[in-house]
C-alpha cells in the first residue's frame, strides 16, 4: 500500500501587511482624476469607504467639473466672445495635469489645487461628507 505524499507546502505570507491596499487607493485616485468630473462623480461613489481617494474624487468633481461648466456657459452664452470659454477649459486641462501627476505621484494625501485651493476646499469637504 502507497501513501500520497503531503501536499506541498503554501506560498509564504507577503512581507509588508496586506498587498495593495496602497497601490489601489493610488490607482482609485489616478482613475478619479482620469477622465475628469465624471470620473470624479463616480469614484466618489466607488471609493466611498477611503477617505482620502473620496476628498479626491469629490475635487475632481468640484475643480474640473466647474471649469468645465463654465465653459460651456460662457461658449455658449457670449456668442462673439466664446474665445473666452476656451481659455477656461484651458486652464481646466492645466489643472487636470497639475491633478494628474499629483495623482501618479501620490502618497496617501489630498492633492492640492494650487491657488484656488483656499476656495473650492471648502465645497470638496461639502461634497465628500455628503457621500455616505
Amino acid at each position: 500500500m502507497s501513501q500520497t505524499p503531503p501536499p506541498p507546502p503554501s506560498q509564504p505570507a507577503p512581507m509588508g501587511g496586506t498587498p495593495g491596499t496602497a497601490s489601489n487607493a493610488k490607482t482609485n485616485v489616478i482613475l478619479a482624476y482620469l477622465f475628469w468630473w465624471i470620473s470624479g462623480l463616480i469614484f466618489l461613489f466607488v471609493a466611498k469607504n477611503d477617505p482620502d481617494v473620496k476628498w479626491n474624487a469629490a475635487q475632481s468633481v468640484v475643480v474640473l467639473g466647474g471649469f468645465w461648466l463654465i465653459g460651456v456657459i460662457l461658449s455658449s452664452v457670449l456668442g462673439s466672445l466664446a474665445w473666452i470659454g476656451w481659455i477656461i477649459y484651458v486652464v481646466g486641462v492645466v489643472y487636470w495635469i497639475i491633478f494628474l501627476v499629483g495623482a501618479f505621484n501620490y502618497k496617501g494625501d489630498r492633492i492640492a489645487a494650487p491657488g484656488i485651493g483656499q476656495f473650492t476646499n471648502q465645497l470638496t469637504d461639502q461634497l465628500a461628507n455628503a457621500v455616505k
